[in-house]
C-alpha cells in the first residue's frame, strides 16, 4: 500500500512527520486545502485564547500581539504565499474575526451586537490586509517594528482633526 507523508505542525519550530495510507488520508481530508483549513482554524482559536481581554482598545498592543503571533508561523505563511494558497489564511481569519474581536474587547453579550459586528469586520479587514502586505514583502521587518509602524500611521489619521 502506498504511504503518504504529510507534516503536522504543532508549534512554529516543530514539524512532525506522519505517515498514513493514501486511502486513510483521503478518508480524513479531501486534499491539502482542507488540511490547511483545519490547521488555520486551530491557529485562529489559539490566537483568540492566547490574549486576555483588553482594558482599553490599544492599537499598538493589539498590532504587536497579532503580528508576533503570525510571525511565529512565518515559514509556513511565506510558503503558502509562494504556492498561491494565501487566501486560505485570510479566509480563516475572516471567518472567526467577529468572535476574536468580541472576545478581546470583552463584548460577548448580545446588546450592541450589530455595532460590534461592524467594528469587528472593519478592524479585522484592515489587519488582514496589513498581514497580507507584510507577507507579500517577505515579513522582513520584525513584528514589533511592523506593529509600531502600522499603529503610528493609523493613529496619525484617526487622531488628526483635519480628516474628521
Amino acid at each position: 500500500m502506498d504511504k503518504v507523508q504529510f507534516g503536522i505542525i504543532d508549534t512554529p519550530s516543530q514539524m512532525k512527520k506522519a505517515y498514513a495510507g493514501r486511502r486513510t488520508f483521503y478518508r480524513l481530508y479531501t486534499g491539502k486545502e482542507e488540511v490547511l483549513h483545519v490547521w488555520f482554524d486551530k491557529l485562529c482559536r489559539e490566537y483568540k485564547d492566547s490574549y486576555p481581554v483588553l482594558d482599553r482598545y490599544d492599537l499598538n498592543q493589539i498590532a504587536k500581539g497579532y503580528f508576533e503571533f503570525w510571525y511565529s508561523y512565518r515559514e509556513i505563511l511565506l510558503l503558502m504565499h509562494q504556492r498561491g494558497l494565501s487566501e486560505i489564511i485570510y479566509g480563516e481569519i475572516s471567518r472567526v474575526s467577529e468572535d476574536i474581536v468580541k472576545t478581546r474587547m470583552g463584548c460577548e453579550r448580545e446588546e450592541g451586537q450589530e455595532d460590534m459586528r461592524f467594528f469587528a469586520y472593519y478592524s479585522v479587514g484592515g489587519f488582514i490586509l496589513l498581514l497580507r502586505h507584510w507577507i507579500e514583502g517577505g515579513m522582513q521587518e520584525r513584528p514589533e517594528a511592523y506593529a509600531q509602524k502600522v499603529s503610528t500611521a493609523i493613529l496619525k489619521y484617526l487622531c488628526n482633526d483635519t480628516y474628521r
